[in-house]
């Protein structure tokens, strides 16, 4: 008599064309906020150290690989435990910003908690909580994605829930679009009907522009998107300065360190505004290197997701990429004035903390996710199967199974 044990797919060698392209990435901001940081440290924070922005971006730096190391060596079904507990945590973050005292406002959005001398952002750490969540939730209810009411209604009210939190209590648009965007990404993927998704993203659609104009503030950007010359010295101020810094930076870009608009023309020059800076330091072949390196890591991570091992990590690769690709292309389509202004930052670039680790954080899980891929797997033990000429053909659950005799 025999009987069918499964066993969990064997780790083979990661993507690491994928982990190099974000490392430029991070790289390269690193030499942009060397660039400015004397600049910026000077202007904005009357610091006499010249490199206090750069020392910083390397702290985070530093403690985002350690992050990216560590979730690139655990194995990635092991979050599946701790993903309730993830989003409980990032919603009661969420929670506090409305605690005077401990939370902290900027540019008419609350997204800052100052515990110590540490800021955290509640929605950072929501972006990812609720990826694996619902990654969980999904592979648990496969058989209900293609239910409305058992599949659609719950997860509409999981989104709109964490997007009104995001919308109303944090004031953060951007944010909410990407959370948005790589949820619904992942319920596509998931298997929800055709009529189904039309209906969601109308939905969503609708409470978008209801969250518009709810608030004066939004209004006001989307009349400046509309028409960026209209109020240049005021509510167009900001997207103006940014469309000057990359017009002067021609093809190939003033030079390294060269920056007119740092010199506080450019509000929020190392965060928001980066891309900004580099298309005035190095011009538009800059500007599309950047580009390219970001679809680049949005390809190959979705590569990642097409040959994961299983639902949950096909949905977590999902998730994770287009979180990614959704983020950068938002905050650099605002700095050309393609979509309004949103103060988000640039994944691995943009000056700061917790965004920074986050996005390492991802980038270490999809690593890990890409060491248990089918299709590499299959190569990789090509030579287990000499004179075996039947193709690889693994079962509906993406794992191997041997045959154990008892």
């Amino acid at each position: 008599m025999t009987k069918v044990s499964s066993v969990a797919a064997r780790a083979h060698r990661a993507d690491y064309v994928l982990a190099l392209a974000i490392f430029v990435l991070v790289s390269i901001g690193l030499v942009i906020i060397y660039s400015i940081s004397p600049i910026l440290s000077q202007k904005l924070v009357g610091n006499a150290d010249r490199n206090y922005y750069f020392m910083n971006q390397i702290k985070y730096v530093g403690i985002g690989l350690v992050v990216w190391i560590v979730a690139s060596q655990i194995r990635y079904d092991i979050w599946k435990r701790y993903a309730g507990l993830m989003l409980g945590v990032s919603i009661i973050g969420l929670l506090a910003l409305l605690i005077p005292g401990i939370s902290r406002a900027s540019h008419g959005a609350t997204r800052w908690i100052d515990i110590g001398p540490f800021s955290i952002q509640p929605a950072e750490v929501m972006k990812i909580a609720l990826i694996l969540y619902l990654a969980a939730w999904f592979e648990k209810r496969s058989e209900d994605v293609r239910s409305f009411m058992d599949g659609v209604v719950p997860f509409m009210i999981m989104v709109g829930a964490a997007s009104f939190v995001i919308v109303v209590f944090q004031r953060d648009m951007g944010t909410m679009l990407v959370l948005a965007g790589a949820a619904t990404a992942m319920f596509f993927t998931a298997g929800i009907r055709l009529r189904h998704l039309a209906l969601l993203l109308g939905t969503f659609m609708a409470a978008g522009f209801a969250a518009i104009v709810a608030f004066p503030h939004r209004i006001g950007r989307v009349l400046t998107f509309l028409d960026p010359s209209k109020d240049a010295s005021g509510t167009g101020y900001h997207i103006n300065q940014a469309l000057i810094a990359i017009g002067s930076g021609g093809a190939f870009g003033v030079g390294l360190g060269h920056s007119i608009q740092v010199y506080g023309y450019l509000p929020e020059a190392a965060n928001d505004s980066i891309f900004a800076i580099i298309a005035e330091e190095f011009g538009l072949f800059g500007s599309y290197a950047i580009i390219v390196l970001f679809g680049f890591v949005v390809y190959r991570g979705l590569k990642v997701a097409q040959s994961a091992p299983d639902s949950f990590s096909r949905l977590t690769a999902t998730g994770i990429s287009v979180w990614f690709g959704l983020q950068a292309a938002i905050n650099i389509g605002a700095m050309l004035s393609i979509v309004p202004l949103t103060g988000i930052p640039l994944p691995w670039i943009s000056y700061g903390g917790t965004s920074l680790i986050i996005s390492m954080f991802g980038a270490g899980l999809l690593l890990n996710i890409s060491k248990y891929t089918i299709r590499e797997e299959s190569h990789a033990n090509r030579s287990l199967r000499r004179g075996d000429s039947r193709a690889y053909n693994p079962n509906s659950s993406y794992q191997r199974r041997v045959k154990v005799a008892r």
